[in-house]
């Protein structure tokens, strides 16, 4: 097999930016400690300048001195509440940030795809790769040459046949079907109907791991299923960053890990079969100029266990991909955000704005509010460009636009 390279990220790039982002979060890090250990040493030294100024005083009269613990009240609670307001709702977006691991890949090989297959399932079993299409009245299970992608067998489905999912155990082919409720077992060599599953709901994507099978019907459960009669033995829910994730597609199972299309996303998560948690994200955008229109969405994957590869497709797709998926890479992304943005620019957008405007305000409060603040604000700006000035850059060309 010819192997095509494709160009990616560059691998060092990566790893210095976040040798960066790690560094000039150490910083803000000894910033912030460096302020809350002024603020309160200011607070003590505040209360000593009154306590001293009480001293020295004349003895108040009752009428001074509600007047006095009233105006002192209020001054306290103003600050506190200005305080209070000022640093929680810009510096709350901290909490939501999340870990995410990206996922890079490169192309090995392209090989031609049939632009009429409605790609439901795809399956590589040894040296042979086997698909099924969907649509009501072109629904069909294939067996493709490795090489070509041209069709060596058919079968066509009757007009009320919506074909879906595959998975191959040992030399049977089981295919879900969308709504007819029920899974056709077919003969690898033949494609004889040799026996059927009966589920409830919807089947979508089928894989297995020798063990079970395992079923998505377009939620966010994938289910279980025993190997002889297609009982549900147990659930998981897919959760990435503590939110459910809907339309799983097509499935693929490699190890511990379920591999998985989601319906009209550029994108293939891993899922952990133990807990449904999303272990790596794959950004498959640049695949885009593939889809001719809204229905010719990504869908389809095939593992080969002999060459360790990927083969990708999508419905409609005049072309397959054999890629391999590269290590991962951390970054930071906020929970809420399903657009995938880059972990340059939130850290940028986080570190200027929020925690910049709090800072700024917290230091004019305190200034303006508690006496004896010049001398100690003093000493945390000489630390901080101390500290600045003193860290080592970090060598290598560093992509200043951040990932793609």
């Amino acid at each position: 097999m010819n192997f095509v390279s494709c160009v990616s990220d560059n691998s060092s790039e990566k790893t210095q930016g976040v040798k960066i982002d790690n560094a000039s979060t150490e910083v803000i890090k000894n910033v912030i400690n460096d302020l809350v250990l002024i603020l309160l040493a200011d607070i003590l030294f505040t209360h000593c300048i009154n306590v001293i100024c009480w001293a020295k005083r004349h003895i108040l009269t009752s009428m001074e001195h509600c007047s006095y613990t009233l105006y002192n009240n209020k001054l306290k609670k103003i600050f506190s509440c200005v305080l209070i307001v000022i640093l929680i709702p810009h510096n709350s977006s901290a909490s939501s940030l999340c870990t995410d691991n990206q996922m890079d890949f490169d192309i090995l090989n392209i090989i031609d795809h049939q632009p009429d297959s409605f790609t439901q399932g795809l399956e590589i079993k040894g040296t042979r790769l086997f698909e099924t299409t969907g649509l009501y009245g072109n629904s069909s299970l294939r067996e493709l040459n490795m090489t070509t992608g041209e069709i060596l067998r058919q079968k066509n489905f009757d007009s009320n046949v919506f074909s879906e999912g595959i998975s191959i155990l040992n030399d049977s082919i089981i295919m879900l079907t969308w709504k007819g409720q029920h899974a056709k077992i077919f003969d690898i060599d033949t494609f004889e109907l040799t026996g059927n599953y009966n589920y409830t709901g919807e089947g979508w994507g089928l894989c297995n791991n020798e063990d079970f099978f395992i079923m998505s019907n377009g939620s966010s459960i994938l289910s279980f299923r025993n190997i002889n009669d297609f009982s549900i033995f147990s659930t998981i829910t897919v959760r990435e960053n503590n939110k459910e994730i809907i339309n799983i597609n097509e499935l693929e199972c490699v190890g511990d890990l379920i591999y998985a299309n989601i319906w009209n996303e550029n994108r293939i998560i891993s899922i952990n079969s133990t807990n449904g948690v999303v272990q790596d994200s794959i950004n498959l955008e640049s695949l885009s100029y593939n889809q001719k229109d809204s229905n010719s969405v990504l869908n389809g994957i095939a593992y080969s266990e002999q060459d360790n590869y990927f083969l990708l497709t999508g419905k409609n797709w005049e072309k397959m991909y054999s890629v391999e998926f590269l290590s991962s890479n951390e970054s930071f992304i906020p929970c809420n955000n399903s657009n995938l943005q880059s972990n340059n620019n939130h850290i940028k957008d986080y570190f200027t704005f929020n925690l910049l405007f709090s800072l700024i305000s917290l230091i004019a409060i305190t200034i303006f509010v508690m006496p004896g603040s010049w001398p100690a604000f003093t000493f945390l700006f000489y630390r901080t460009f101390m500290r600045q000035h003193e860290q080592r850059p970090i060598s290598g060309k560093v992509d200043e636009g951040g990932e793609e």
